[in-house]
């Protein structure tokens, strides 16, 4: 009886501490796992998930004191499990939303230039894409990198144990009003990034309809696709920097984004 004692007070001195490790792991996941520099397949996922662990596994002690009790039971555990994931997918989609903007803004030069058959492998998605979407998605990861766009991430992940315990997730309205402004905000920015292009391509394309109309006796679709691909390569080299700067302006609204949601100011 004794034994059996002592068995259940030590599996209850145990619990509460794994059940904040649980939750701090499941908030910080999606964090490593989706967004750069991690977001390739190049990191292998066990290489990741040693990452996550280790990260926890220090975190834990300093968000203990605040961490909510473990639930008595197992649907409440779930709950509130789904929830830490939730609230980590949310901020690390954010940043992944970021990078997708410019390789928005790549997909549609690609299809306006008629490079869609001009694809290569991209190793965050494990798809085919345009090179020009893999191009300007490749910068702005570099930009996102040099800018502290991931430590920005971990501060934000950080901090929202400040507002949000281990264990006491709750979700919010103001998260989807948030979280539809910078999606939003994505694709202004990408469609602000493609139009220097866009226009260039818009009147090499006027230049060919008016060269079929005036020398029909031209090869037109090899004029055409010759004219679009200097238009693009001569445009993108001079776009190029423009387009760094937008999205080095920007990347403060996807980062303010993040702080939003984990502080008491939403």
């Amino acid at each position: 009886m004794n034994a059996m004692l002592e068995g259940d007070a030590l599996l209850g001195l145990l619990s509460q501490p794994i059940f904040v490790f649980m939750s701090v792991l499941a908030r910080l996941s999606p964090a490593l796992m989706l967004a750069p520099p991690f977001r390739t397949t190049s990191v292998p996922m066990r290489v990741r998930a040693l990452i996550a662990i280790a990260i926890s596994a220090s975190l834990t002690a300093t968000v203990y004191s605040t961490a909510r009790p473990m639930p008595p039971d197992l649907l409440n555990m779930s709950l509130s499990l789904a929830g830490e994931v939730l609230l980590g997918l949310l901020l690390a989609s954010i940043m992944v939303l970021a990078i997708t903007s410019l390789q928005l803004a790549g997909q549609s030069i690609g299809h306006l230039a008629g490079f869609d058959i001009a694809s290569s492998f991209d190793p965050a998605t494990d798809e085919q894409m345009p090179v020009i979407a893999n191009l300007l998605g490749y910068m702005a990861m570099i930009i996102l990198l040099l800018m502290g766009g991931h430590r920005e991430l971990m501060k934000c992940c950080m901090e929202s144990f400040h507002r949000f315990p281990a264990g006491a997730v709750v979700p919010q309205a103001e998260w989807l009003a948030e979280y539809e402004l910078l999606l939003r905000h994505t694709f202004v920015v990408g469609l602000r990034a493609a139009a220097p292009l866009a226009t260039a391509l818009l009147l090499a394309n006027i230049l060919t309809g008016l060269l079929a109309r005036t020398l029909p006796q031209l090869n037109v679709l090899a004029i055409g696709f010759n004219i679009n691909a200097l238009a693009l390569l001569v445009m993108l080299v001079l776009s190029l920097g423009s387009v760094g700067w937008v999205f080095q302006h920007e990347l403060a609204a996807w980062i303010s984004g993040c702080q939003q949601i984990v502080t008491a100011d939403v």
